[in-house]
């Protein structure tokens, strides 16, 4: 891993359990059956019954268990040994069957030497990647031929927009919807999910990628795109404080969706 993945993963291993023990997350829901897949990757996926899935960045694996209880049979990757240890956890206290690895998103391919019918990634996943190419080029490798890339994420533009704080209210730019090849450096005490935590990891390096950088990405990597998909913040299934108000949540899109095929099939 480079440096900039270093400094993130130092953030994850700390931030893993302090998620898991969260509101937000709300495992004692998930022990008690609850699956945490929304309706739109669900429907936009597809039955997954009997098909192998493959869930890159997978924190700490309540989404990939429910794959699991849809009917596939699933491996987790993520590079946060405390995650990957959560998710272990996990499935022998809900008694369900998933493979778990430890590996940077960028070098799956070369540790698990597989291929899947579907590679599923979700829901603040990108910004964490700063070679696009490299990231889709290995989605490609993992893909058996006909196999599906999803991907759900929250949208660059809802990510570079934020409350203006002004007495009118509204909205303004608080950076560029381009990205750059350095990372921007983030310092933040906790996540979306907690709060005030006193980490001593606080920096984050965070990359911003356009539509149509991810997009051509995948195209690149040999990948056929199928759909790109623009939701409004009430449509994603997550909360999104900037977007999600009356008179802005149905305007301005808040995630997208991107699901290729790679040929072959």
């Amino acid at each position: 891993m480079d440096q900039h993945t270093t400094v993130n993963q130092a953030m994850w291993n700390e931030l893993a359990p302090l998620h898991a023990a969260s509101d937000y997350y709300d495992v004692e829901s998930f022990l008690r059956g609850k699956s945490t897949l929304g309706a739109l990757e669900l429907a936009e996926v597809g039955d997954v019954t009997g098909k192998r899935l493959l869930h890159l960045m997978c924190h700490f694996g309540m989404d990939t268990l429910s794959w699991v209880r849809e009917g596939a049979q699933v491996t987790g990757v993520d590079f946060s040994e405390e995650a990957i240890g959560i998710a272990r956890d996990l499935a022998t206290r809900t008694n369900t069957e998933a493979e778990f690895v430890v590996c940077d998103v960028l070098a799956a391919a070369d540790h698990l030497n597989d291929t899947y019918d579907v590679v599923f990634l979700s829901k603040g996943v990108l910004m964490w990647i700063g070679d696009l190419d490299a990231w889709a080029a290995t989605c490609a490798r993992l893909l058996r031929p006909g196999g599906v890339l999803y991907v759900l994420d929250y949208h660059p533009l809802a990510m570079a927009l934020s409350e203006s704080g002004s007495a009118e209210g509204g909205l303004t730019l608080h950076g560029s919807y381009f990205g750059r090849a350095d990372p921007t450096v983030v310092v933040k005490d906790g996540s979306y999910a907690v709060s005030d935590a006193g980490m001593a990891h606080q920096e984050s390096r965070e990359w911003t990628h356009t539509l149509g950088e991810v997009v051509t990405a995948v195209a690149r990597a040999g990948i056929t795109i199928e759909f790109l998909h623009e939701f409004p913040a009430r449509a994603g299934g997550m909360p999104m404080p900037n977007l999600d108000r009356d008179g802005v949540r149905d305007e301005l899109p808040a995630m997208f969706s991107v699901r290729a095929v790679r040929a072959g099939g």
